[in-house]
Formats: C-alpha cells, sequence, structure tokens
C-alpha cells in the first residue's frame, strides 16, 4: 500500500488533472510491484447516471470542476475507478450488475491460461478518457482536449509506473491515442495492443483474421490471452 501512496503523489505532482479529479487516479493492484509482467489494462471512459445526461460542458469538467461536483455530489463514486474495482471485486460470488462483465470477462480469461493470481491484483487499469461520457452507458464524445488530456496522462503513468505492456480494450481509445501519439511518445512506451470490448463487443469470442498472426483466426479473447501468457 506504501508503494501505491508513493505513486499517487508522483502522478498527483506532474498531472494537474488528477489535482482537478483524484476520482480519475488508476486502481494498481497490490501485487503490480510483483507481477512477471507489469500491465496496463484500459477502457474507454467512465459515465454518470441518466439524470446528469448531457448537463456539463467539456469546457467545465477540465477547466471548472467544482461547478460540476457541486450539482453531481455523491454521483462522484460512478467516475472513482478505485471505488468502481473495489465494489466489483466486492461483487465477486454474487450476480454481477451488467456494467461489471467487462471485468468478469477479463478475469476469467486470465485464469483459463493458468494464472493464480487475480488480475485486478497484479495489474494497472484505467479508462482513457479523463472525462466521463456524456450519456448513461454511451460511448464518449471525443473533444480535442479529450484527446490531449487523455495522451498525457498515459505517457506519465507509463514513466511513472513502468509497465512492460499496455492493452486497450476499446477500440475508440486505441484509435484515438494511435491518431494523437507522436513516433517518438509510442517509442517511449512498451508494447502498445489491443482487443475488442470483452462485454460489449461481439468479436470477445468471434474469430478474426486481425487478431490471430501468422493468417491464423483466434476470437478477440484468445488474442488477450496470447498477449497476458508469460513468454518463456
Amino acid at each position: 500500500m506504501n508503494c501505491i501512496k508513493t505513486y499517487d503523489t508522483d502522478l498527483l505532482s506532474k498531472l494537474p488533472h488528477l489535482k482537478l479529479h483524484p476520482n480519475y487516479l488508476p486502481h494498481i493492484g497490490l501485487k503490480y510491484n510483483e507481477a512477471r509482467a507489469k500491465t496496463f489494462i484500459i477502457a474507454e471512459s467512465h459515465y454518470l447516471p441518466k439524470k446528469h445526461n448531457n448537463l456539463f460542458s467539456t469546457d467545465d469538467w477540465y477547466n471548472n470542476p467544482i461547478s460540476i461536483y457541486k450539482i453531481i455530489g455523491d454521483d462522484k463514486a460512478w467516475f472513482d475507478t478505485r471505488g468502481v474495482i473495489k465494489h466489483y471485486k466486492e461483487q465477486q460470488g454474487k450476480k454481477l450488475p451488467k456494467g461489471f462483465g467487462i471485468f468478469n470477462n477479463l478475469e476469467k480469461a486470465n485464469e483459463e491460461i493458468g494464472s493464480e493470481i487475480k488480475l485486478f491484483e497484479e495489474c494497472v487499469y484505467l479508462n482513457y478518457f479523463q472525462r466521463p461520457s456524456e450519456v448513461e452507458g454511451d460511448s464518449i464524445n471525443i473533444h480535442e482536449i479529450d484527446s490531449k488530456t487523455a495522451l498525457e496522462n498515459l505517457i506519465v503513468l507509463s514513466e511513472v509506473l513502468k509497465p512492460n505492456k499496455i492493452i486497450f480494450v476499446s477500440s475508440k481509445a486505441y484509435n484515438d491515442f494511435m491518431n494523437h501519439a507522436s513516433k517518438e511518445q509510442k517509442e517511449k512506451l512498451p508494447y502498445v495492443g489491443s482487443v475488442p470490448h470483452p462485454s460489449a463487443s461481439s468479436w470477445w469470442n468471434r474469430k478474426s483474421k486481425k487478431y490471430g498472426i501468422n493468417g491464423t483466426s483466434v476470437t478477440g479473447k484468445e488474442k488477450f490471452q496470447r498477449i497476458m501468457t508469460p513468454k518463456i
């Protein structure tokens, strides 16, 4: 836990955005430092409950968050990354809410390749875009500041946490990263790959050549497992 506090101090000092929105600090597994392959799992975005749909401007989110927090009150828990993962872990063994399908499918896929440690005990998890989407359950409408802030956030997280691999589980987030990161920025990062969304995309369980190698067809889940399997 002390190492996580040290990471937090470093991240908050380097990312002004996280000072405004500390709920966006990434989930860091307690066994992350011991993991054979330190892995970032990156999804797309949080969202707020329906009553807040389309109420907040992008500008206010990044520059005047006090005005937003006064309105949303306790609903800020909806974009508390660590709180969301904590809640998911507390629900294991029970009937999971639909929104937790992404976490459950990722952990099951990781277990199938023989991992004895729960995925979220040893990975870093975050949403790429550092702002909730405008509508509950919908994909975010990307603005230039979203792309800029998300990329800056990822670069600093990588510098501080030093992952060995980065896996996007959102094509929208991955494509935005690929379109905005410079060649130099990409070269400073470790392996970066992507797989289809584990619960929202049918391609998680459907085969395609774009997920395989050497012309083979595999599912999105199998690609994830290939990336996660330790290389001897």
